[in-house]
């Protein structure tokens, strides 16, 4: 006769788990993105989510572990696993034509780049000056954001394209260059999506 209450405080125990592991790294992006690497604390990540920092430290064990989930949330904008061509802006592009896939994409990757995940990226590289373990992951969310592009690039044009192409696309689409734009030259997301979407076109044709 217990087992329903067993069930029902186990199910609630794991939804408040998730909410305050969502808290957690939610409240991390932010303050990696605010004040990079070096000024945030992890007792400031504890404080803002509303738990301990003993929390903190179980769930992911060391500031820079915190920093790379905190960078998976950025990219796509909350802590639920699932891969940023998944979801929905980009899932609802491809039932459109591919011209409109084109465009409708790079404007949900300005909108990402606009966001929180520019600067928890320069965190992430301030990160790595010191560290070759950060570093490394880096270099994982670089071959990720390329191997990303490539199959993109196949749901608006139905093919590959060749490897010295893609890395060419590849650098023009990075955070890098977005920032560069935006930033030091004042370009809007708008401009830069419109800039980037001809690049595309230059190299691939119309779609």
């Amino acid at each position: 006769m217990s087992t329903p209450t067993r069930r029902y405080s186990s199910s609630l125990r794991a939804r408040q788990a998730a909410q305050t592991r969502s808290d957690v790294l939610l409240a991390a992006m932010r303050l990696f993105a605010a004040d990079g690497w070096a000024k945030t604390t992890l007792q400031a990540v504890a404080s803002q989510a509303g738990v301990s920092v003993e929390t903190v430290y179980k769930g992911w064990g060391s500031k820079k572990s915190l920093l790379r989930a905190a960078m998976d949330v950025a990219i796509v904008g909350d802590a639920e696993p699932v891969p940023l061509l998944e979801r929905e802006g980009f899932v609802r592009l491809l039932d459109a034509p591919p011209a409109e896939r084109l465009r409708g994409g790079v404007a949900l990757l300005a909108g990402l780049y606009a966001g929180p995940l520019r600067t928890v990226w320069a965190a992430m590289n301030e990160a790595a000056a010191g560290d070759r373990e950060v570093a490394g992951w880096c270099e994982e969310h670089e071959e990720r954001r390329r191997s990303t592009l490539a199959e993109w690039l196949v749901t608006v044009y139905g093919r590959p394209c060749d490897d010295t192409t893609l890395d060419s696309l590849w650098v023009q689409g990075s955070l890098e260059v977005f920032t560069k734009l935006t930033v030091e030259r004042r370009w809007s997301s708008e401009q830069w999506a419109s800039w980037y979407v001809a690049r595309v076109e230059d190299a691939l044709g119309a779609p």
